[in-house]
């Protein structure tokens, strides 16, 4: 009997019965993996349902695993990104593999995410852990649907953050740990935690920081001016920053060339080794000056607050700290309770002088009427 035209075809391959049908352009034979001709039938409608559509689910979707998601982020990372860091997704990817390894990709469903969501919080990771996995995870999904891997991304939801950032450390305070730092012997740790302050750079670029990719001005010897400039492939924003050396930053990059050695390339290093961890006596240092739970990250949202307070414009702060978006910055809190007291205070001020000048829109006069 002869098939309606549109509805696939099947074949028996010795006792295997195949199956056949139009998916779009592309002409699609795969294996019922059956000997019951019923069981093919049926088989064949479920793919006739969708096929032609972008909720199709073939054979090769049905194929990738989470190894193929996972080969795919690193890719995505390691080659088309060039130079960006894996350790954070890599962190990520290990918790995950533990969970869904072995799957298919298409068993990764809704209700197992949220499974693990619940697992991992049991297990006492926090929030904000829980979402760089399943920032993880999302990105692989989303991934291999463009390759056209898979048809569709299963709903992942983030969970709720409060980990707004508060540590803020005050132009006074910074320099009396600076001079903890400096008398206790950690002058290199001094010098980079002044350049963090001054240019809003993360740790890692500023422990990175490099020589060549400063383009100096050496007059006797001495540094009299110049510039640094960030490199696109190690800021968080995948753009280059330049820096003018000027003042305070001019007078720190005049010390670390007097004390620069031709075996390192970094500019703050340990008599020629890279400054790998110094939280110890950082932690020492802050709570000699009262600064206890204040992290070297700190540096970064306190430099952005007192730009604000010199009354650079918002959009130039951003540029500095590599914050692409509004939503962004403003995690970093920048404005604190002593900031809004002083609002409130200048508010207040401005509404006493407007009143004590009086009011200056005259009131009209009513016409006289006539006779």
């Amino acid at each position: 009997m002869t098939r309606p035209r549109g509805t696939g075809s099947l074949r028996r391959r010795g006792r295997i019965w195949w199956l056949r049908y139009q998916h779009g352009s592309e002409r699609v034979e795969e294996s019922a993996h059956t000997k019951d001709r019923a069981k093919a039938e049926k088989l064949l409608r479920e793919r006739m349902r969708t096929a032609g559509t972008a909720g199709f689910v073939g054979p090769k979707a049905e194929q990738v695993t989470f190894a193929d998601l996972k080969a795919a982020i690193l890719h995505d990372y390691t080659v088309k990104k060039k130079n960006r860091s894996t350790k954070r997704v890599e962190r990520a990817l290990a918790h995950l593999e533990a969970t869904f390894g072995l799957d298919k990709a298409l068993a990764i469903t809704a209700a197992r995410i949220d499974a693990y969501i619940d697992a991992r919080l049991h297990e006492g990771a926090k929030p904000a852990t829980v979402n760089r996995e399943l920032a993880a995870l999302r990105r692989m999904f989303r991934l291999a649907a463009k390759m056209q891997m898979l048809p569709s991304v299963p709903a992942i939801t983030l969970l709720r953050e409060d980990n707004v950032r508060e540590g803020f450390v005050e132009p006074a305070d910074f320099d009396a740990l600076l001079s903890v730092l400096r008398e206790r012997g950690e002058l290199d740790v001094a010098d980079a935690a002044e350049f963090a302050y001054l240019t809003l750079a993360r740790r890692g670029n500023v422990l990175g920081l490099q020589w060549s990719w400063c383009t100096l001005r050496i007059d006797g010897g001495a540094v009299t001016g110049g510039s640094v400039r960030l490199p696109g492939a190690v800021t968080k924003n995948g753009k280059p920053l330049p820096l003018t050396l000027k003042g305070r930053l001019l007078d720190l990059v005049q010390r670390r060339w007097a004390l620069r050695l031709s075996i390192c390339a970094l500019v703050f290093h340990r008599q020629g080794k890279a400054i790998v961890s110094f939280d110890g006596a950082w932690r020492a240092a802050c709570e000699a000056v009262g600064l206890l739970g204040v992290h070297f990250h700190d540096l970064r949202r306190s430099g952005a607050r007192n730009l604000r307070r010199a009354g650079v414009p918002e959009s130039v702060i951003m540029r500095m700290g590599g914050w692409k978006t509004r939503s962004m910055f403003e995690r970093y809190n920048i404005v604190n309770e002593h900031d809004l007291a002083e609002a409130t205070d200048a508010y207040n001020a401005f509404l006493d002088r407007a009143l004590a000048a009086g009011r200056k829109v005259r009131p009209l006069v009513e016409a006289k009427t006539g006779a």
